[in-house]
Order: structure tokens, then sequence, then C-alpha cells
């Protein structure tokens, strides 16, 4: 039964109106178009989609009978996808799966037929026959999607039945990358509100040419680029699939006006853009479109400034017929990395628990709508896990903005769990692919003996373009946190792919196994047999070599402690745990010992003081003068420092630190995460050490982290407002001068002169390089101390109080009678104040520092007791 006089005006929800639609208001344009052959128009299409059906029907299939189709790429495929899908359900499979993937998936469907090419083997046809599986010869004619179906099922004919908007029209499975592929079925009604989401999105009308290089056995292709034309009036060209060496050829030939894709055949058109500026001049596009995985944000910048057009980022999956967001067409808002606004389905952030959360709140990302599936087939499991209180979850992480813009911020499956610290790999790599060298990457989960899992990277260079692995951990350690920046780099020429061109970063590792792992080198020089010895015995592993990775053989941040300790035993170095994230290898460490002059080391500054103990470790903030304190505390009581002013480097080099209390207790709470990333947290702080601490609990408590101690150490300008910090240094120095004598003022002066004029002569000499990683290179810390604003605390302060005043011509007093009363202002939870022998110096040194340690002790004995 025809469709053909339909009212255009009610929505379509069946495939036969959607073409009906388009026959009714345009019968001889141009539908469907493929290189080679002629063009089809709607009629045509119209006329041969019924011709299908009453062949389908006659060889005994009809409404919900699954039919398998296995066809080379093209219009083909596109008219066979139609033709099926508009009286039974379509499956389309990968013609390039293997015997063993045929006899899956098609025992999987319970297919009722097998549709092939005449003329092309595969295995299908013998895994059909394995399973009674009837055969259809599909043989191409000259026209674009026209053809015959020959074969004889031996099933009796049936009627000729309408379709109605629920019946199942398309069934595909999901990637299996993490468990058993599943069935999506797919209803008519959500294949045609999909299609008329995306005609929407992109306003996409009878003129538009649609250039399809997409796979058809993909949600992509079939929805994205054939259904979405079709339902707009406009036309597609349907060719044989992506191929670089042709793309262009396709454009100049066809003229189109879109097109679709993923991110990796985006980043070879981009490599191609230099020989083809004038095809590009004379066959302009309207718009791009990306879909399926992140698009980097380099690429889209490339793609716009070459072809001056709009490159429209949406977010898809299987599951929602493809589209669930899309960013706006021009001159709406387009926000960076954001994948755009709803663009069909409604679109929520849930909580783990199943709660809405509010705008900005990062979660999992939810969707329902007239495109979602209703469930996966025969998996009540699955459909149990992915549903709740009606809402699909898509396994994707993300946050919607005040505006209504989402942004993904990872797939929650491959998320890399270092630790416990979770890490998403898009973020790194957006980062890596601003390096010149580098053409494509992508960062991904190895296995890890202690943390669970590290961060490696696999990476395609730029043609001609030599880099190191060193060059790239540099690069990121720049730019990322520590704990972010990949231990292992792998060179291939060839980024594995899934059979849509999507990269799977799930089970990289395994498919890169034999590059990940390095081949043994021995040691040759002392320092690396050295080394070898040291690493061997701190990673319990009988054979090192200088190319193993440290990270690899299952080096994590307490035996990063214990190696540094043993160099500093051995080499009397000391340096900070970082190294070892930017010279993972005994090969690079060694020149990193042996020529320091030629090493750059980006900026890490956490170092261990006394690393051994059970107790939670106490965190040092700001300077490293905590030895004494250590001493007194025990064993049992690991103390690391953190402080600026750490950057491995020559001595001409200036690293580029931080000029806010607020950014520099960022930064600190970085690497301290980095090495314990979860809390509860003890920090301590003396002096301006002590307002970053009081900075960095403030932070932490905003990341819903627990700060069990927060010890300041004679901080007492956390009382003062930004005018008295100012002025307070004049104020102390004239009061010195009027409290001491004319000669004690002049002796003061000239040993403070003589002291600036010895630190000067240096500049003068010749220079010489010289590694030191324990310079302490101050960076402006009256700015620090003048612009820093303290906000009230929720937490408890543990205060100590030097009582003593130093006598120094230049110091600042800080005894303040308010300052008590003001830090129980600040501290909104609780004040412990203690005052401590010994003056703002030497409360951390002998004999003072006895004192303070009695009371940190027991401080921290009340606190393990809440924390058995």
């Amino acid at each position: 039964m025809s469709r053909l006089l339909i009212s255009t005006s009610q929505r379509l929800t069946t495939i036969e109106d959607l073409i009906a639609a388009a026959v009714e208001q345009n019968p001889n344009g141009i539908a469907i178009a493929s290189p080679g052959r002629s063009p089809i128009t709607y009629g045509r299409l119209y006329s041969h989609i019924q011709d299908t059906i009453k062949t389908l029907n006659s060889k005994g299939l009809g409404r919900n009978d699954r039919i398998a189709i296995v066809l080379p790429n093209g219009s083909d495929m596109a008219t066979a996808f139609l033709g099926v899908a508009a009286c039974a359900t379509s499956a389309p499979l990968n013609p390039a799966y293997s015997a063993s993937e045929f006899d899956f998936y098609l025992g999987d469907l319970n297919a009722k037929a097998l549709i092939v090419q005449s003329g092309i083997d595969s295995p299908a046809r013998e895994v059909a026959v394995a399973h009674n599986i009837p055969i259809i010869e599909l043989i191409p004619q000259q026209e674009a999607g026209i053809f015959h179906l020959i074969g004889d099922t031996k099933l009796q004919r049936v009627d000729n039945t309408v379709t109605t908007s629920e019946d199942i029209a398309l069934v595909l499975h999901t990637s299996g990358t993490t468990s058993r592929p599943k069935i999506v079925p797919l209803t008519q009604a959500n294949l045609c509100t999909s299609a008329e989401n995306i005609k929407k999105a992109l306003d996409l009308r009878q003129s538009d040419r649609c250039l399809n290089v997409m796979p058809l056995f993909h949600i992509h292709g079939l929805i994205a680029a054939v259904l979405s034309s079709l339902a707009s009036g406009g036309n597609v060209v349907c060719t044989s699939g992506f191929d670089a060496a042709k793309f262009f050829e396709w454009i100049e030939l066809f003229k189109p006006t879109w097109y679709t894709a993923v991110p990796t055949m985006h980043q070879a058109v981009l490599a191609g853009v230099e020989t083809n500026h004038k095809i590009i001049e004379e066959c302009p596009l309207r718009l791009i479109r990306s879909s399926s995985s992140a698009l980097p944000p380099q690429v889209m910048e490339g793609l716009e400034r070459a072809f001056s057009v709009p490159v429209i980022e949406a977010y898809g999956m299987t599951e929602a017929a493809h589209q669930i967001a899309c960013n706006p067409l021009p001159p709406q808002k387009r926000k960076v990395c954001s994948v755009g606004i709803t663009a069909g389905p409604e679109i929520a952030i849930m909580g783990e628990v199943g709660n809405l959360l509010a705008s900005d709140e990062i979660g999992e990302i939810v969707i329902r709508g007239n495109n979602v599936t209703k469930g996966y087939e025969n998996n009540p499991t699955a459909n149990f896990n992915a549903f709740t209180n009606r809402w699909f979850r898509t396994g994707d992480q993300g946050y919607i903005d005040s505006d209504g813009y989402l942004f993904i911020t990872g797939r929650l499956k491959e998320l890399i769990n270092r630790g416990g610290e979770k890490i998403s790999p898009r973020e790194i790599d957006e980062v890596l692919l601003d390096h010149p060298g580098i053409a494509q990457v992508v960062c991904f989960a190895v296995p890890h003996p202690t943390l669970g899992e590290n961060v490696a990277a696999a990476i395609v260079l730029h043609q001609n373009v030599t880099v190191t692995e060193k060059e790239i951990q540099e690069f990121a350690a720049k730019r990322l946190a520590d704990f972010k920046v990949p231990t292992q780099v792998v060179f291939v020429e060839e980024i594995p792919k899934g059979s849509t061109g999507k990269v799977q970063r799930i089970g990289l590792a395994d498919k890169l196994a034999s590059k990940l792992k390095a081949a043994f080198v021995a040691p040759t020089t002392q320092i690396e047999k050295v080394l070898t010895e040291i690493w061997a015995e701190v990673l319990g592993v009988e054979e090192v070599g200088i190319q193993d990775n440290f990270f690899a053989l299952g080096g994590d941040s307490l035996r990063a402690t214990q190696i540094m300790l043993r160099l500093k035993a051995s080499f009397q170095v000391d340096l900070p745990l970082g190294a070892l994230f930017q010279a993972p290898t005994i090969e690079q460490l060694a020149k990193f010992l042996h020529y320091p002059h030629e090493c750059s080391y980006p900026w890490y500054s956490l170092v261990p003081i006394q690393p051994s103990g059970s107790r939670p470790p106490l965190f040092g903030i700001h300077i490293l003068g905590y030895k004494h304190l250590a001493n007194y505390l025990g064993l049992e009581q690991p103390i690391y420092g953190l402080r600026y002013g750490l950057a491995g480097s020559t001595t001409d080099h200036k690293p580029t630190l931080p000029s806010r209390i607020e950014d520099l207790a960022a930064h600190y709470i970085q690497e301290m995460r980095a090495f314990q990333p979860e809390g509860p947290y003890y920090l301590m702080g003396i002096s301006l050490g002590g307002e970053v601490a009081f900075e960095m609990a403030q932070q932490l408590i905003a990341q819903r982290q627990e700060v069990a101690l927060l010890a300041l150490l004679d901080s007492s300008h956390l009382s003062m407002n930004i005018k008295e910090r100012q002025l307070l240094p004049l104020r102390h120095q004239i009061s010195n001068l009027l409290r001491i004598g004319t000669t004690e003022v002049i002796k003061k002066a000239m040993s403070q002169i003589k002291f600036i004029l010895d630190g000067l002569k240096p500049r003068y000499q010749e220079k010489k390089y010289e590694y030191n990683p324990n310079t302490y290179c101050p960076i402006g810390e009256r700015h620090f101390f003048e612009t820093y604003t303290p906000k009230p605390y929720l937490g408890k302060v543990t205060f100590f109080k030097a009582i003593d005043e130093i006598d120094d011509f230049f110091s600042i007093r800080y005894s303040y009678d308010p300052l008590k009363s003001t830090l129980s202002k600040l501290s909104s939870g609780k004040l412990n104040y203690y005052e401590i022998p010994g003056d703002h110096s030497s409360i951390v040194q002998e004999p003072n520092v006895s004192f303070l340690a009695e009371k940190l002790e027991d401080c921290l004995n009340v606190i393990d007791n809440k924390h058995p």
C-alpha cells in the first residue's frame, strides 16, 4: 500500500512517510547521487522503495523480520537500508567482519535473511549457510541506489502490511569495548525524530547536498548524512567511504554544501588542505559537521580557517538514534569545547544516587525523548543499569552551564583511574595537540601494579618531524599536573581505530602492548649501573634496563620517594619527586645527573623530608625548615615539604611562577593530590606558608575534600587587611629606628648593604652552569603578602604563636592584640590557640621546636582517635 498522499503538516513517524513527504514537495529533485552512476530523483527513489517492499514481501519478509545487510559502502547500501527499514527491520553489518564476528552477530540478531552483493565473496555467506539463513543477492543497476534482489528464501509470502511508528526499523550493536555487544532496537519514530532534529539543527534545505563519507553500517552515516538529507528534501552523495586521496575530487565533482565525519577524518581532510586551496575556493561549503567523538579544538580552528565556514560539533550515540546535542549555527553563540545545546531530547546531569544536578555540576549525562531507544534487547541487567527514573544514562560525564550548553568531560569508562585520581584522557589529548610536531594523539590507560592504571599516549607525528618521548613529556608537564603527564609515549604511523573511524581508547593498551614494552638495554656507565641497582631493589624486580619506564615497572609516588632518598645518599643531590615524571627511565635520569646543565625540567614542589611511617602524611607548606620537627614527631609521621623555586634549570633560566597566593595554593594542591589523591589532608605552614596553607584548606573544602589538620605557625598577618599589609613594613621600620641607637642603626645598615653587594657579585663574574634544586627563589613575597585577603574558613584552625620578637633591623613584627579575636572570626569552625617559646624563625629550631612538636603531637593524637 502506497503512502504517497499524506499531509506534510503532520509529524512524520515512519521512513515511508518521510520519503513520501519529500516526493510531494519535490518529486523531480535529486535525492541520491553516487560516483560513476547517474543520480536518482525522489520520485524514482520512492518507486524503488515500493519495489523493494514488494520483493521482500514476496520472499516472506515483512514487519519486524530481521534482515541483515552486508554491502559495500555506497548508494546501494543507502537505498537497501531505506527499502528494508520501510517494511521490515534493517540490520546493517560491517562487511569487513571476519567469519567469527559474522557468526556472533548473525546468530545474536536471529536474522531471517541476509542481503549481500552479487559477485562479492564474503565470509558472511558461509556463516549464513551454517545458520540456515537464506541469502538474497543484490545486483546493482546503472542508476545510483537502484538494484534487483534475487534468491529463494523458501519462506511463505507475506501480505504488504503498513508499518507503524513503533515498529523496529533498525537494530545495531553497541561497540562492545567493555562487555558483550548489546542490541539497540530503534523504532521508525526514533529514526524519523532524529532525522528531523538534525535537519532543524543544521537548517537543512532542498538546496543542500551532503557528501557522505561515513560508513552506512553505523548510525552516524545512516541518520546524520542520509536520512536527515532526505528529510530536508535535499540530496546526499553516497561515496564508497572516506578516502583522503579522493575527498577533494568529490568536492570538486559534486559541489556539496556540507559533509559530516568523525574527528580522525577531519584531521585527514585538514592535512590535504594545503594542495587543494583552489577547489576549496571554487566549491564553497556552507558548513562542516563533526560527531561521534570529541573534535580537538585545534582541528576545528584549522578547518574553519581553511574552509571559511562554521564547524558544527554535535554529540550523539546509537541509543539516541544518533543526535543528542548540537552547536547552533551562526550568529548564535558557540562555546569552545562545548557540544552545544539540546538538539532533540531532554538532557540533564545526574548524580551517583540518581539525583539531577544543578548548572555547572559534573555528573553523568542523561537523556530522554522520542529519539531514544526504549531499552536494549533481551538484556534486563543492562537496562536496569542504563535507565534511572526513565532517564537513559549515556555513560558520558559532563555538565550543563547556566546558558544550557553541554560540556563533556569524558567517557566514564574511559577515565583513567590513577590511584583513585580520575583523569580525563580527552584533556591530555587537547593539550598535546598544541605541540607543533604532533598530528594525532590518543591517551589511554595502561595497567599499573599499585596505582591500578597510569597514563600512556599513542602519537602520530607530522611528516619529517622528529620528537622524543622526553620532549613530549616536558611539553605536557608545563601544561598539566604531573600525575596527568603520560608516563609512556609510543610513536605509531597510524592510531588503531574502530570500524567507523572512531578511536577506541578501551583496549588500546592491548593493541599496542608490543610497543609499550621496552627492549632490555643493559647499563654501560657507572651512574647507570648504580641507578639500576637502586631501582631493582626499590621496585623489587630482578632486571632493569636503562630504557625501562619507572612507572611501567610498578613505580609510584611512595617508591619515587625512596628513589629520591637513595639518590641523595649516592649522589649527594636533592631532587623533587617530579624529576621522575620527567626522567622516568634510567637513561634519562643518568643524563640528568651527569649533565645537569643540559637538562631543563618543569617546576615541581613536593620534596620528602621524612617519608617513612604509617600515619597520614603531614604537608609542610612553602619552606623546608621542618627537619627538626620531623625528628621530634618520629619515624611514624611522614612529612613532605611543598615550596616554590624548585625548578631544575640552568642559572640563567627563570621559570614562570604564580603571582598570587590563590594560584600558588592551587599548584601545591595539584602536586599534593598527585601524591595523595584523596583526603583527609594534614597541612601546616609557617609565616607566609601559613597563609598559603589557609588558602589550600579553603580550596580543598571547595573540592569536597576533608582537611583534618590546618596548623598555622606564627602566620599572624592573616589578621590584617590589605591597607594594613601595605603600611605595616614601613611602620615597623620607623618604630625600630626610634627604638635603637644611631650607632646600632649604622652598623646594621652596613651589614645589610654588604650582604646585598655580595649577592650581586656573581652577576659580573663568568657564568657557570650549576644545577641547584634546593635554591630558594623568592618571587616577590611582598606581592603575595600585600594582595591576599583571607575569607572565613569553615573548618578548625590550630594556631601556634611565637611569643618572642625578632631582634632584626629589617624585621616585620607580628604582635597584635586583636590577633586571637580576628583569627576566631576567620575560623568559623573552631580555633585552637597555643603560644610557643621562640621568635618568628626559631619556633621550628632547637630548643623551641620541642615545645611545638609536643603540642602538634597532641593535636595529631586527637585527630587519630577520630580517624582510627
